[in-house]
């Protein structure tokens, strides 16, 4: 295998072919530095490096182009290959062809198509190259683009086009080992997984002509075969697994050899079915057996005892991975169980883990997942306000938070991990108030945001439908809005007076104020910054955010009323409270009789579709 190629010198070599087509005409100018090509080349060629280190020779992958365009479909999310796999080649085939020839001419694959002897194509041949060497000039260029591009779309580049490549540098980033090992075990698992589908699916029909027999047809087989038809695993036949089941979980006892020897007993020592003292459902003791409650609970205390050991080594084993977990950064993919089960081992410890998996972490979706995600970016961002004693890590200040809950240094500590994941995600916001509320940049972005808002638009088609500035804040013979001595933003009198400015409580007014105070590069007021409020509250210089107030009984009696009758509220507000309490009571025994007689039809539809089988001797209606 070759060396790895990295961001910045793919990008000069890029560059370089990219700037021969400009000098011959071939490409305009302008797109000389295009970050979608450069995301396609980047993230391709980081695929094409898994297929050559999976195969069998290092540095040369050999496949069809049926099945690279399959599997580059995973990269490019606007590419459609369901159905018939050569439908998908026939549609992507010139985008790959395309996008090969680009990789050759930078010096870095050599490729080829083979063909058989009626001239079609039948196989693609991909060798790995080392990267021809780049001098410091379009190594220094390369660096000054991939900079700009990563501050204005992030480290992964994702343009938030809905067709263009996501996470671009992950795909082209070579896998850490702990990454290959997961890929490793997922695909041996996918291929455990179909053949066990293939298996189950096979055709065990007789051939043509055969008949239909016990040997080759298990569909006829009979019924006395199939009850004496023995588990491959355990050797226990079908007939007599209950009657093993029930002599297992019984206590030891032991018999009297007059009686173990003799035909009656027999049958009751063995707990064969249909013996007198056989119990008549899996959950009775059999009779003429002694309950033994003790004797139960030592055994059981005996079988802890012996899985002890089995459980602190996979105790240990789970506290292994949670701190694996902790060191996890951005750049990779995070398996949902590991998060679940690092967090149990968090939470509740690490044997708790080992009795009952991560299924003590609650469930976690895709929308707590994509904000856990979110909130971590947030947090190793601005790490350097976070609270004392929190680490650097963004998963693991989220099991951090999980040890505080655990020692009861939490006010209302969180059970689940999707409450975690909602604190974690307030943290971090609390954290880019402090280190924001008062950023220069922070502020120019707001005031550049505000001045494409309040541009004249382009077109005078549509003047007549923008404004700059709403007519509420414009004075006679101001195109912009004015301010007092003390900074205060000035309004329309007349407009005021009339009751036709926005409340300030509403987001159209918040905004326009808000955009007019920056425009004209004046301080904030402090209700209009989110972040200074923020910051200010959790240093408690202000007040914590109200909670909106719980609706009283009587209106959550009156909501219950409009909903059981499809009366409007505003009806019945007029109406007396105790009538209303009268109504909604006779509502609610109207709705449970009907509830009832619902459920009684239904019954007896479904005792007629199932009629219950007649007493014996008795001949059927």
């Amino acid at each position: 295998m070759p060396p790895p190629v990295e961001a910045v010198q793919l990008l000069a070599l890029q560059t370089r072919v990219r700037g021969y087509r400009v000098a011959a005409g071939a490409l305009s100018a302008k797109r000389l530095h295009d970050v979608r090509a450069f995301k396609s080349a980047y993230a391709e060629l980081g695929y094409l490096r898994r297929l050559a280190g999976a195969g069998r020779h290092g540095g040369t992958v050999v496949t069809s182009m049926r099945q690279l365009v399959a599997g580059l479909a995973r990269i490019h999310p606007a590419w459609d290959v369901r159905g018939d796999g050569f439908d998908g080649r026939d549609r992507h085939h010139q985008a790959v062809r395309r996008r090969l020839r680009d990789l050759e001419a930078m010096g870095l694959i050599r490729w080829r198509v083979g063909v058989d002897l009626d001239g079609e194509e039948r196989r693609t041949e991909i060798e790995l190259l080392t990267a021809p060497p780049v001098d410091v000039e379009e190594l220094r260029a390369a660096v000054a683009v991939l900079a700009r591009w990563q501050a204005r779309y992030g480290q992964a580049l994702n343009t938030g086009s809905h067709t263009g490549i996501r996470n671009a540098a992950g795909h082209g980033r070579p896998l850490t080992a702990s990454e290959r090992q997961r890929r490793g075990c997922e695909h041996t698992r996918q291929a455990t997984a179909s053949r066990r589908v293939r298996r189950d699916k096979s055709n065990s029909a007789p051939p043509s002509g055969a008949s239909a027999s016990l040997r080759n047809n298990t569909s006829v087989s009979s019924k006395a075969e199939l009850e004496t038809n023995a588990s491959l695993r355990t050797g226990v036949t079908r007939a007599h697994e209950r009657a093993t089941r029930q002599a297992s979980a019984a206590p030891e006892r032991t018999l009297d050899h007059k009686t173990a020897g003799s035909e009656e007993s027999a049958p009751a020592a063995t707990g064969q079915l249909g013996s007198p003292n056989a119990p008549d459902s899996p959950g009775e003791a059999p009779r003429g057996i002694p309950w033994d409650p003790d004797a139960l609970i030592a055994r059981v205390k005996a079988r802890v005892r012996e899985r002890a050991p089995v459980i602190e080594a996979i105790a240990r084993q789970a506290n292994t991975r949670a701190i694996e977990v902790a060191g996890w950064s951005l750049d990779r993919g995070w398996p949902r169980w590991r998060l679940r089960e690092a967090w149990v081992v968090a939470r509740h410890g690490a044997t708790a883990a080992a009795d009952s998996g991560p299924a003590g972490a609650g469930p976690l979706d895709d929308e707590l997942y994509v904000r856990l995600r979110r909130a971590i970016a947030r947090y190793e961002r601005n790490a350097a306000g976070r609270p004392d004693g929190y680490p650097t890590g963004g998963l693991a200040a989220l099991l951090h938070l999980g040890t505080l809950a655990a020692a009861g240094q939490l006010a209302d500590p969180p059970r689940l991990l999707g409450y975690a994941i909602g604190r974690l995600d307030q943290l971090s916001k609390r954290m880019r108030a402090h280190a924001t509320a008062n950023s220069a940049r922070r502020q120019e972005a707001a005031a550049a945001r505000a001045g494409r808002r309040r541009a004249e638009p382009e077109s005078d088609r549509f003047r007549f439908r923008q404004a700059p500035w709403p007519p509420w804040m414009l004075l006679p013979g101001y195109t912009q809005p004015s301010f007092s001595a003390d900074g205060r933003l000035l309004l329309n009198d007349q407009l005021v007076d009339a009751g036709r400015v926005p409340a300030p409580s509403t987001d159209a007014y918040r905004l326009t104020v808000r955009d007019a105070y920056l425009l004209a590069d004046r301080p904030l007021p402090i209700d209009l910054d989110g972040r200074r409020v923020m910051a200010l509250r959790d240093l408690g210089e202000l007040d914590r955010a109200g909670r909106p107030e719980r609706p009283s009984l009587d209106e959550l009696e009156l909501r219950e009323l409009a909903h059981r009758t499809g009366e409007p509220i505003s009806l019945l507000r007029r109406t007396s409270p105790v009538w209303r309490r009268a109504w909604l009571e006779r509502q609610r025994q109207t709705d449970a009789a009907t509830t009832r007689a619902e459920a009684a039809a239904l019954r007896a539809q479904l005792s007629n579709i199932h009629p219950l089988a007649p007493p014996d001797g008795a001949q059927p209606a």
